[in-house]
């Protein structure tokens, strides 16, 4: 796992340091990111041992996410230990989204199981700065894997889930039931407890990320990998994610059978937003690279549904 920096507002980027290691046969690749309260940068990245793959699972064991933390700006990475799982279900255990300062605790999603069933999601807890974790509260059900966390200004906390499998006809495919949508979840007490809210997005359009942005408005992006749009989606809410606009296209034209999507956004100073996505083949592209778009509100739709 690599860290790229930017120093102009995303136009150009270069590397700044390997975050992990990996012994030979392992790769580690699935990570959760943020800041703790001292403004080190901390990372949980797990991975998987294909050394022990099998022409049936090929990816072999899930290997326990690292908690590596940087004092220096990522410049140097210490490797301060391992997250266990937080109950006996499986040894799976895969960080996902942006880490979330608390107040005196760090907060963060996992999704978890055994080596080839990872269906539920679960928030974890740090209160020495990311170097352990534990206080697991389950989100709910056996359906969810990839969530994104935010705390918002009011001090509620959403989390926008992946469904693993949602409705559909009994000869569907694997492929087509796994193409189930996001929900949003809300907690009013510290992620203690969570209450389903409302559906975000089409089936096949997964997984998300959560952002508020200076103004107080939330910004939801998502990849989109349905055949009328494979890209990158985004929709706002401006009243505390009880209301949404309409989704609005970032980027779109993805080649058919692309690996696309997982997007991530942070906004600038000037209230510009910087989003970047991955894809494997797209016409400008046709091989695996992150995208980078620098954009604002004033160059989409942002129509609230029912206007």
């Amino acid at each position: 796992m690599e860290l790229w920096v930017s120093n102009d507002g995303g136009d150009t980027w270069a590397m700044r340091s390997q975050i992990t290691q990996h012994e030979a046969g392992t790769v580690r690749m699935n990570v959760a990111a943020g800041l703790n309260q001292k403004g080190e940068l901390v990372v949980l990245c797990s991975g998987w041992d294909l050394s022990r793959g099998t022409a049936e699972w090929p990816y072999g064991p899930c290997l326990l996410p690292q908690v590596c933390i940087s004092g220096d700006n990522g410049h140097t990475w210490e490797v301060v230990g391992e997250l266990q799982p937080p109950t006996e279900k499986g040894p799976c255990t895969i960080p996902f989204g942006d880490i979330v300062i608390n107040g005196e605790e760090l907060i963060c999603s996992i999704y978890h199981g055994d080596n080839r069933t990872w269906n539920q999601s679960w928030v974890l807890r740090s209160k020495d700065g990311g170097r352990t974790w534990g206080d697991a509260s389950r989100i709910d059900g056996d359906n969810h894997d990839e969530t994104s966390l935010l705390l918002t200004d009011s001090g509620r906390l959403l989390a926008a889930l992946r469904l693993l499998q949602g409705a559909a006809p009994e000869n569907a495919s694997s492929a087509e039931r796994q193409s189930a949508p996001l929900v949003l979840y809300t907690s009013d007490d510290q992620g203690r407890t969570w209450e389903p809210q409302q559906y975000l997005s089409l089936p096949g359009q997964v997984p998300a990320h959560l952002l508020q942005l200076a103004d107080g408005t939330i910004l939801l992006t998502y990849g989109s990998r349905i055949w009328e749009c494979r890209g990158v989606v985004g929709r706002i809410s401006q009243d505390d994610a009880q209301t949404w606009s309409r989704p609005f296209t970032l980027v779109a034209g993805f080649m058919p059978g692309s690996d696309h999507g997982y997007p991530s956004s942070v906004q600038l100073e000037g209230g510009d937003i910087v989003t970047a996505y991955y894809c494997s083949a797209s016409p400008w592209y046709q091989r695996y690279h992150m995208g980078v778009l620098r954009w604002n509100l004033d160059m989409v739709n942002t129509t609230m549904l029912g206007a």
